[in-house]
């Protein structure tokens, strides 16, 4: 009864099929701007989260220079985003197709003559450029985030010792043989109150202590932190030879951090770069970097079938599908960078063919999700049909 009634309104509103696909890819487009918006946003909060947590609490540890988390967590998210996209571009596909199969929409649509071949063109219009965006984003955006975030860490690290000191908190020195305490610092002059120096020697330990210090800067170059009025102790511990001596001033000479210069790693290095020195290493870097937006539209086609339920089951057994087929797409990707990184499969080839075999699957389901009705039985006996009729033929 809903089919009859679904073709007799569109006869009755004598609708073009031109004016009814434009009304369909309209209704469409609406719907995946909307729940692409939506999932978007639902996923860069959790990244984000996640992120916050991670830089912050580096930067209580010390790993990482408190001024700089904002900035951290901003080209962290910079470099998730062709991620987050092609996700949310998949996720919001599927949502959207499984609701209108779950509200009969699509059974009305089908019914006026919309194929899922016909659907699958304004999704592809739909998806093309935000996979123009993700390879915006994968080959020339990310990796300048990855090299800017990889600076920044660096040059905290190769700070000076004192640059390292929070009051209320013991930390180590670069040469990992002093343990700094302070109580408090006026960093407007770099004066510093109830100051503890621990100083491990090969055959003595040393331990200053005084009530304000300050920094003083040489001719050299070089820093010194300056003790008043304290206390020395020196000696080894567990036995009883520990002197004691006070002092009104005492220095102690801060050092810096040697930090190995950054790796030129493939993931940092821009897109020019890499095709200067086509190594297998560069390649496979390539092959992640062109696949992800190649992977955005594969995903849509693969959604268009998946889609399908039926009405009266529920709409989680596709959505556990897709995570799945994410996963697992996500991962061939990967392994096919590392196959091309080392060798074991020239460029040419690991480029694009994990691609086109699965948007060769994804048609392939559609085919078979628009052909349905006929069972692979029915197909065989229809089969064996055409051809007694064509030997038939023959024979007359």
């Amino acid at each position: 009864m809903l089919f009859l009634y679904t073709r007799e309104v569109f006869n009755t509103l004598d609708y073009r099929p031109a004016s009814l696909f434009m009304i369909f890819k309209r209704a469409l487009r609406q719907e995946l701007n909307f729940t692409t918006g939506v999932v978007f946003m639902v996923l860069v909060t959790l990244v984000l989260t996640n992120l916050m947590i991670r830089v912050l609490g580096n930067a209580a540890s010390g790993a990482v220079n408190p001024k700089d988390a904002l900035v951290l967590i901003g080209l962290g998210m910079i470099n998730y985003l062709p991620i987050l996209l092609t996700a949310s571009l998949f996720v919001a596909v599927l949502m959207v197709l499984t609701r209108w199969y779950k509200d009969s929409e699509m059974v009305i649509w089908q019914t006026a003559g919309m194929s899922l071949f016909k659907i699958l063109k304004p999704i592809l219009s739909f998806t093309i450029p935000l996979s123009i965006a993700v390879g915006t984003l994968s080959i020339f955006v990310s990796p300048w985030a990855n090299e800017q975030s990889a600076v920044i860490k660096q040059r905290f690290q190769q700070r000076d010792d004192i640059s390292m000191l929070a009051p209320g908190q013991f930390r180590e020195s670069s040469g990992n043989n002093r343990v700094f305490f302070i109580e408090s610092m006026n960093p407007e002059d770099d004066t510093f109150k109830n100051i503890f120096v621990t100083d491990f020697g090969k055959d003595k330990q040393l331990v200053a202590v005084s009530k304000q210090g300050y920094i003083q800067n040489t001719s050299a170059g070089e820093k010194h932190l300056i003790l008043e009025a304290g206390r020395r102790y020196e000696g080894t511990p567990g036995q009883k030879d520990f002197r004691i001596t006070e002092f009104s001033r005492y220095t102690v000479k801060l050092e810096g951090k040697v930090v190995d210069p950054i790796v030129n790693s493939p993931k940092l290095m821009p897109i020019w770069e890499l095709l200067r020195d086509l190594t297998p290493t560069n390649l496979g870097e390539i092959v992640w970097r062109i696949g992800l937006p190649l992977m955005a539209i594969v995903f849509a086609n693969i959604a268009i079938p998946l889609s399908y339920i039926d009405p009266r089951r529920g709409r989680y057994t596709a959505l556990i599908m897709a995570v799945l087929i994410y996963f697992t797409y996500s991962n061939l990707l990967k392994l096919m960078q590392a196959w091309v990184s080392t060798g074991k499969f020239k460029f040419a080839i690991g480029s694009w063919v994990l691609h086109v075999i699965a948007a060769l699957i994804g048609l392939g389901f559609i085919w078979y999700r628009q052909n349905r009705s006929i069972t692979i039985y029915g197909r065989y006996k229809l089969w064996l049909g055409n051809k007694a009729a064509r030997g038939n033929q023959h024979v007359a």
